[in-house]
């Protein structure tokens, strides 16, 4: 009788044991979830609305300060083509000639630039270093001046400018490309760690 009762006390135990650890299981996969739902920026977490705005913040500076670079450049004639690129195609009139253009020009690409941001933010994030900011400023080099260059942008066959212009051009996409591709992945990482503590 009393090693029935052992047997019973021994296999309530086991199921108790086991019911513990499904438990547990059943947490861990929950918490699971729900961090990668939050890394991919979920709608309940402020820390999410927060990466949100700082891929933002990383795009359109990114564009206006690289534009004004670009800007700087075709001033000093190391390029033919400037920022005002971006309007060939739009006729804005007589107001906007000069500094006009070109400050809408800037404000433009900078707006662009956001969707630029977004776009490595979801393809890319997960890389790290320089070389994945190098391949993507040439990839946009490629889709900006070789592929929607003349339906885009009006822009003339790439062959039809100076080696200057080409040179400072592809330069300048890589330094643009590798400083999105750069601060877009550590904006993930520096999250991803941040959840990393949340779930502890």
């Amino acid at each position: 009788m009393q090693e029935k009762d052992k047997e019973k006390e021994k296999k309530q135990g086991q199921d108790q044991e086991q019911e513990n650890n499904q438990n547990q299981d059943e947490n861990l996969n929950q918490s699971k979830s729900q961090n990668e739902y939050l890394v991919q920026g979920g709608d309940g977490d402020s820390k999410g609305n927060k990466n949100f705005n700082k891929i933002v913040s990383i795009g359109f500076f990114g564009g206006i300060f690289w534009s004004s670079v670009l800007l700087v450049l075709s001033y000093f004639d190391f390029t033919q083509i400037g920022p005002n690129f971006v309007l060939e195609r739009i006729k804005l009139g007589k107001w906007a000639n000069g500094y006009v253009e070109n400050l809408i020009s800037i404000v433009g690409i900078g707006i662009i630039s956001i969707i630029i941001a977004f776009i490595f933010y979801f393809i890319g994030r997960k890389f790290n270093g320089v070389l994945p900011g190098i391949f993507f400023g040439l990839l946009l080099w490629v889709i900006v001046f070789i592929l929607l260059g003349k339906i885009a942008f009006d822009l003339k066959a790439i062959k039809d400018y100076s080696s200057d212009t080409t040179v400072t051009t592809i330069c300048l996409f890589i330094l643009y490309g590798t400083f999105i591709a750069y601060s877009v992945s550590f904006a993930f990482q520096e999250q991803k760690a941040y959840l990393r503590g949340y779930s502890k």
